[in-house]
């Protein structure tokens, strides 16, 4: 959709605009600046995060899968506005880390900016939108036992980003990719604890 078309720049943008001239930056300050973009970018651009230096820090993954779930929530609810927990409103991350990590995000996000538009827009809408946040409570469950394991929380944060790309350009073929990819997540995680030694690392 040509009226989407930077969207999520915009959102990495409003990220490091927030973060600018500080030592430490609340959560809390981040939620809110981005909650008049509303949830598909939101949704796109948390989970990638994992993917950045500060998704390297340990108890981070866990902590933007609270943040998620308590905006997915939010979303299949009929909510309009983001919403995160007080106790996780209030912790503070590195301003550095979070400008250092959104910049590692820019030239990813202006590509897929560039590339992504509306197809087979049924399958993003408002059915399609419900399952799919079911979906992610689903793949966020996942996310803190799967911290044990090196890289293993980046599946589900990936398969999570592509939903919330598909709900930004009403993008039903990403809706489909996610719903893939978050099968294959899943089944690699209970894979990861069934198999010998997982869950050991």
């Amino acid at each position: 959709m040509q009226q989407e078309q930077g969207a999520l720049t915009d959102v990495v943008d409003q990220l490091e605009s927030a973060s600018e001239g500080k030592d430490t930056v609340e959560v809390g300050h981040l939620v809110d600046a981005l909650d008049q973009r509303g949830y598909g970018p939101v949704l796109a651009v948390l989970p990638l995060i994992e993917l950045t230096p500060l998704g390297g820090i340990p108890g981070v993954p866990t902590l933007l899968a609270i943040a998620l779930a308590a905006i997915t929530l939010r979303l299949l609810l009929g909510y309009e506005h983001l919403w995160v927990p007080d106790w996780l409103r209030r912790r503070r991350l590195g301003a550095d880390r979070v400008i250092r990590s959104v910049k590692w995000l820019k030239p990813l996000s202006r590509r897929i900016d560039s590339h992504l538009h509306e197809r087979l827009s049924r399958l993003a809408g408002p059915t399609g939108r419900r399952v799919a946040c079911i979906v992610i409570l689903g793949l966020l469950l996942i996310v803190p036992p799967l911290e044990l394991i090196p890289f293993a929380t980046s599946g589900p944060m990936i398969a999570i980003a592509v939903f919330g790309l598909g709900l930004l350009y009403r993008d039903g073929l990403l809706m489909l990719v996610g719903f893939v990819g978050a099968a294959l997540a899943a089944g690699f995680g209970l894979w990861s604890f069934l198999a010998p030694g997982g869950g050991a690392g």
